[in-house]
């Protein structure tokens, strides 16, 4: 699996989602849309974050059409304009790359004061793929706009971060410790939030319940977000289970 990823946004494109993260949440009433401005702004971004492979359509309406209501979940309201991404029918690491471009999106929304929802399940599929061009496949749409509840935030419910390594992260380098943080802040499908995270012989090591998925993506777009700055490499594991990544010239106390 190649790690396209690398290297592909800039610095300041991570750290603005790094100064993001604290304040986004999944929303699912809004009070608004985004208006013309935002809306110029946002298909403009969604250019610029797509990984190869991968595309995301900015839909300024008829996202009330799009999302399929589902039993024992929290409604939306006032839904009006989406994002849908797409994937490339060929391409193998199609959900990681997917949820890389994606979430890099949503924190872009948030940077706007606007907020997202993942979807990857209740929509209805052909609506989406209305937008579709040749050989592309719908890997998740996400409705947008202004949210009813802007503290959304405050109630965001996450793991403890030792729930996620078998190892003491206070002990690790102040770069995988921010690391580490800056994923247990990603949003998961039913906020299972399925990954690990361990630190040995300079390294972090990701490890997802499923890594070409979109939950992955999310939280590997989290790391990379918070390692903006530092000179880092990424790679592959040997069992191409999981992801590696060492800071190569970090001058701070461990």
């Amino acid at each position: 699996m190649a790690l396209p990823f690398e290297g592909f946004y800039t610095k300041a494109q991570l750290t603005r989602w790094l100064t993001a993260m604290p304040k986004r949440f999944s929303c699912r009433k809004f009070s608004g849309s985004a208006d013309v401005s935002q809306l110029s702004a946002l298909t403009y971004t969604a250019q610029r974050v797509n990984l190869p492979g991968i595309r995301i359509a900015v839909v300024p309406k008829g996202a009330q059409d799009l999302v399929v209501p589902l039993p024992l979940f929290p409604r939306f309201e006032n839904l009006t304009q989406y994002a849908v991404i797409f994937a490339k029918k060929d391409r193998l690491d199609a959900a990681l790359l997917a949820g890389i471009s994606g979430e890099a999106f949503n924190l872009e929304l948030v940077s706007q004061g606007l907020q997202g929802c993942w979807i990857t399940g209740n929509y209805r599929r052909m609506t989406a793929m209305e937008h579709a061009q040749t050989d592309e496949q719908v890997m998740a749409v996400m409705p947008f706009g202004l949210p009813q509840n802007k503290d959304g935030a405050s109630v965001i419910k996450r793991k403890i971060l030792t729930a996620f390594s078998p190892d003491d992260p206070t002990l690790w380098p102040y770069w995988a410790y921010r690391a580490a943080e800056a994923m247990r802040s990603a949003p998961s499908a039913m906020n299972r939030q399925p990954w690990k995270v361990s630190y040995t012989g300079s390294t972090l090591c990701f490890t997802g319940n499923k890594l070409n998925s979109i939950d992955s993506g999310i939280a590997v777009l989290h790391i990379e977000s918070a390692l903006a700055g530092y000179q880092r490499g990424w790679r592959l594991s040997t069992d191409k289970k999981s992801l590696l990544v060492k800071v190569t010239d970090s001058d701070e106390p461990v």
